[in-house]
């Protein structure tokens, strides 16, 4: 190992208890040895500046090993170094670390890193070793932080790892600016989605046709059993408590009660394109399970409703299965959910078909434009948040990057910051 002596010897005074001699030499690394000899206490303790990913580019903290050597302070883990201080008697193992050369500590340090190994196990030291050997690391560090030459030997420390920070804090970068590329994304997204909306609320709404007092009869099928005969229904409101929504009364073989039929209002698209059957007559509360004139089907009081996002696949068979459940008992029996699937399926069919289609999804989109723009408003104030929290964290990054490749041997930067910005 490459040395310098900085000194011959030094005194280092120990409050209450005398004083230490020490020779100091400046190790490689930025690493200063301090060969101590002192009442109760012989042995070799190095001073490493601590450079810690995500920590200050130049070191703020100082670890104390004890024992010889410039291996990295967990080389040694369960094996002697060479020259550990011996204190009491005890041979004193491993470290301490995170202290603050210019804010010492007053109270206990010296962490569980700190310990006696006999035969690879580690044991806790006596509480006169921990303090005879605190009192002699203070001692220790009073002096290094006095040396004319502590700012070269912490941008020393700093280069051993500088490269392998240099390529962490460029990866966190690059991580920071494609969130914040994607966050832009969604933000551009929201923006439109918010121009769609504003430009829905200013289109001049449609005519829709008035409720048919004629009754209408309607084929209902199984797709395992085949026609389950018919349904008479008729129309009882037109777009109204919901919007874009139709209420028939539906009486027919074992079917009895009102159905609400209207574009899928629990869809985000601006204008819905699903459909959405209410058990019952819907009232404009958004989240309602039991409703007036609810269906009875098979005898069966239904609750809650059915809803899809598209509506171009329905035939009078398909979809096959169609949700109905019975208030405070659950599912509804399966020959129920089966007649009542084949009704809902008839009644989404007959929706579909009317001329004023179109001017009913309008009515329906139009109305829920206010949420649909609460909501999107929030969510844009959100991405703005989280793109200016990337934004930041990737200029930071690149900051601390350039400062660490500015210490990589070969660098011609003199001045470096103590931080990055």
């Amino acid at each position: 190992m490459t040395v310098r002596h900085l000194t011959e010897r030094v005194e280092l005074p120990l409050p209450g208890i005398g004083s230490a001699s020490a020779r100091v030499t400046v190790l490689e690394r930025g690493r200063v040895r301090y060969v101590v000899r002192a009442p109760h206490v012989h042995g070799t303790f190095v001073v490493v500046p601590e450079h810690i990913a995500n920590g200050p580019i130049l070191p703020a903290t100082v670890a104390v090993q004890f024992g010889d050597g410039i291996e990295p302070l967990g080389s040694f883990y369960r094996e002697h170094r060479p020259d550990e201080p011996v204190v009491h008697g005890v041979r004193v193992h491993g470290w301490t670390g995170h202290l603050h050369p210019d804010d010492l500590p007053t109270g206990w340090f010296l962490g569980r890193y700190a310990a006696g190994l006999r035969n690879g196990i580690h044991h806790e030291l006596t509480r006169g070793t921990e303090r005879r050997t605190e009192a002699v690391i203070l001692a220790i560090l009073t002096h290094w932080r006095s040396l004319p030459d502590r700012r070269a030997r912490i941008r020393t420390a700093a280069r051993e790892k500088a490269a392998e920070y240099a390529e962490h804090e460029g990866n966190c970068a690059t991580a920071a600016e494609a969130q914040a590329a994607e966050l832009e994304q969604d933000r551009r997204a929201i923006r439109q989605r918010l121009c769609a909306l504003a430009g829905i609320l200013r289109r001049r709404p449609r005519a829709v046709q008035v409720p048919d007092p004629e009754p209408v009869q309607l084929q209902i099928e199984d797709p395992r059993r085949g026609p389950l005969g018919q349904i008479t229904v008729r129309e009882v409101a037109v777009n109204a408590e919901v919007a874009g929504s139709i209420v028939y009364e539906v009486t027919g073989a074992r079917v009895s009660g009102r159905f609400t039929v209207g574009p899928n209002r629990y869809r985000p698209e601006p204008i819905p394109q699903g459909i959405w059957v209410a058990y019952g007559h819907a009232s404009d509360r958004y989240f309602e399970d039991e409703r007036a004139h609810a269906p009875v089907v098979n005898g069966v009081r239904l609750c809650g409703q059915w809803d899809r996002d598209t509506s171009d696949d329905i035939t009078p068979t398909a979809p096959d299965t169609i949700g109905a459940r019975v208030p405070s008992r659950g599912s509804a029996p399966y020959a129920t959910e089966r007649r009542t699937a084949a009704v809902v399926r008839a009644l989404a069919l007959h929706y579909l078909r009317r001329k004023d289609l179109p001017a009913l999804r309008l009515a329906a989109a139009q109305a829920n434009v206010p949420s649909l723009r609460a909501d999107a408003r929030r969510s844009l104030n959100e991405v703005k948040q989280q793109l200016a929290i990337e934004e930041r964290n990737a200029r930071r990054h690149r900051a601390r990057e350039r400062e660490l490749l500015s210490l990589v041997p070969g660098s011609t930067r003199e001045h470096l910051s103590a931080e990055a910005a």
